[in-house]
């Protein structure tokens, strides 16, 4: 009986150094990577159709958004579902800084590229006619 212990715990102690030796290679490392929020985001990174919408364009210049403020939200965001599960899947994308809180709301079906429904800076509120 000690010696399946001894087994056993030899083998948990050897798992245990080898998960640490792998997701511990400094304070770069991204760990949430395979979080439903990231994925999404990862997504809407990746689509260029998406990134190169006129709709998209417009509600940036119109809130007044840089490239560098652009490329945090798509990375460094909330995601919240508000309709899981639902056919078209609608995401509500929050991003809050020290001088701005955007929100953006995206939709789309499997059938269809995304589409941009809302781009809004709660902080500094302005009116943009950007609908299509």
């Amino acid at each position: 009986m000690l010696r399946r212990l001894r087994v056993y715990f030899t083998g948990f102690g050897l798992g245990l150094i080898a998960v640490y030796v792998i997701f511990s290679n400094g304070e770069d490392r991204n760990l949430d990577i395979w979080t439903p929020e990231q994925r999404i985001l990862e997504d809407i990174r990746g689509d260029e159709v998406f990134q190169k919408s006129e709709k998209l364009a417009c509600y940036k210049s119109c809130v007044g958004l840089t490239d560098k403020l652009m490329a945090t939200l798509w990375l460094d965001s909330k995601t919240k579902s508000l309709n899981p599960g639902g056919d078209p899947y609608r995401y509500l994308i929050t991003l809050k800084t020290d001088e701005h809180h955007i929100e953006a709301q995206i939709e789309w079906d499997k059938k269809s590229p995304r589409k941009l429904i809302l781009l809004r800076d709660l902080q500094h509120p302005t009116d943009c006619s950007c609908d299509e």
